[in-house]
């Protein structure tokens, strides 16, 4: 099972890299995770452990096996018997635009399990990645106009 799902947003690739990298403050912005920790604190890291829990599904430990800041891309993965499956965020900038963001996210599931468990919530899955991009959206879209405003004023006064 391969999901796909691409936003949009008006505001710079650091910006949205910044709150997308900073994935234990998600259950702040969007309605698509209930809580997520990284496992041994930090920062999010090549290699490092994350636990997920969204809305009408098990929790979820996936590892980082991909980290570039430079390229905008995280994934995220989990292999279990009978099942792989990875979640892959990339960045970037639409035209050459560096004052817009497009961000692609991946989700996909393989093997006898995963497959199986795939089919059964793939729309659940679906549902959420719409919800996680339209919220990163509306998230950095309002802080970037809120920062905006700050700097206008500060400038006026």
């Amino acid at each position: 099972m391969r999901c796909e799902i691409a936003v949009d947003i008006d505001t710079c690739p650091d910006h949205v890299w910044a709150v997308l990298t900073d994935v234990t403050r998600w259950p702040r912005w969007t309605s698509a995770v209930r809580d997520a920790r990284l496992v041994g604190g930090g920062a999010l890291a090549l290699h490092g452990v994350v636990r997920l829990r969204a809305p009408r599904l098990p929790e979820r430990v996936w590892r980082v096996s991909e980290f570039h800041p430079r390229r905008r891309r995280i994934t995220l993965s989990d292999e279990g018997l009978g099942a792989r499956a990875s979640v892959r965020f990339a960045l970037a900038a639409p035209d050459g635009d560096g004052a817009r963001t497009r961000v692609t996210v991946v989700h996909q599931r393989a093997g006898w399990v995963g497959g199986t468990v795939a089919w059964i919530t793939a729309r659940t899955i679906e549902a959420h990645l719409q919800t996680l991009a339209g919220d990163l959206k509306k998230h950095c879209e309002t802080r970037r106009r809120a920062g905006d405003a700050a700097r206008v004023a500060s400038t006026v006064s």
